[in-house]
């Protein structure tokens, strides 16, 4: 339920509060929740760091930033990307490679990428 107030704190913190959103309670509680929830996706599948920097960028590209649409956008697509490539680093060669290390490879380029261009206005 904290989908929508997300999106009114892209207005600024004026703007939240007309709107009835407290939004120093409303971005703490979304620092906690995201850092409890990244915290148990670490515990149980390692350092996959890039998935959680390109794939959100990714998506904001494709849907846009109404948080309604991305956010089911980007735990769908950084499941397939994990997916995929969990699967070469299977199929690559005889020994297992950790996945860390593909995501890495494709993660930094577009890290990249998204650092060096330049903000549409």
């Amino acid at each position: 339920a904290l989908r929508w107030r997300i999106n009114i704190l892209t207005m600024g913190d004026d703007e939240a509060a007309t709107m009835g959103v407290n939004a120093k309670r409303t971005r703490i509680v979304v620092i906690i929740a995201a850092t409890l929830v990244t915290a148990a996706s670490v515990c149980v599948t390692g350092m996959i760091g890039w998935v959680g920097l390109i794939i959100p960028h990714l998506c904001r590209m494709l849907v846009g930033a109404d948080y309604r649409r991305l956010i089911p956008a980007s735990m769908l697509m950084g499941a397939t990307f994990l997916l995929i490539v969990d699967d070469i680093a299977r199929l690559a060669t005889t020994a297992e490679i950790p996945i860390g290390i593909l995501t890495a490879f494709v993660g930094a380029p577009f890290f990249l990428y998204l650092i060096t261009r330049k903000k549409k206005l």
